[in-house]
């Protein structure tokens, strides 16, 4: 509960943001123009998956913005005018990463929403297509899971500092990201 009290403000402007990305976003597949061939809530089901590619995409921006704090500082020297360009990044960064990562938390679990509502509505349809499909939405679930372990910090996992150091470089894996973005783009072309 203090941990609501504490954060009141980041939950309510990462809230806000949230439900403006999903308004917007069911908004431009609402309006999009419809196909006189096929059915109307199949159509919303697979405007949602580039929805869902998107919001999922947005949640890189997080990780975007932690390489190149990163890669800031080894890149800059600690002296002159580096040290005080690398501490004027490093206190830009500590006043934005909290709200960013609440972005990311929100975002990540709304392109998943986003992503099994569209799988559910067309599950009916061509077996290779609806494999793809959930092989996708399943390594979203373990990105949501594995971050999940990490942002709450579970005691059943947190105990074992091996277990924890291979999630963590799991889910932080860019190469890992890149080819279910892949997969993903692959799939919804193919239809």
């Amino acid at each position: 509960m203090s941990f609501l009290k504490s954060n009141k403000r980041i939950i309510l402007i990462s809230s806000i943001i949230f439900v403006f990305i999903i308004s917007f976003s069911i908004c431009l597949t609402t309006y999009a123009k419809p196909d006189d061939k096929g059915d109307d809530d199949e159509d919303f089901a697979k405007d949602l998956a580039y929805v869902s590619v998107g919001l999922f995409a947005a949640t890189g921006v997080t990780i975007i913005i932690y390489q190149s704090y990163k890669y800031s500082r080894k890149l800059l020297k600690d002296e002159g005018k580096s040290k005080e360009l690398k501490d004027n990044i490093r206190n830009f960064y500590l006043k934005i990463r909290k709200p960013l990562n609440y972005i990311h938390y929100l975002v990540g679990f709304g392109a998943l929403t986003v992503l099994l509502i569209h799988g559910i509505v067309l599950s009916n349809k061509d077996e290779t297509m609806v494999i793809i499909g959930w092989i996708t939405a399943a390594v979203y679930i373990f990105y949501i899971i594995s971050g999940t372990i990490i942002w709450l910090k579970i005691k059943l996992f947190w105990n074992s500092k091996k277990f924890i150091r291979i999630l963590n470089k799991i889910h932080r894996s860019m190469i890992l990201i890149i080819g279910i973005v892949v997969i993903h783009i692959v799939h919804l072309f193919a239809n």
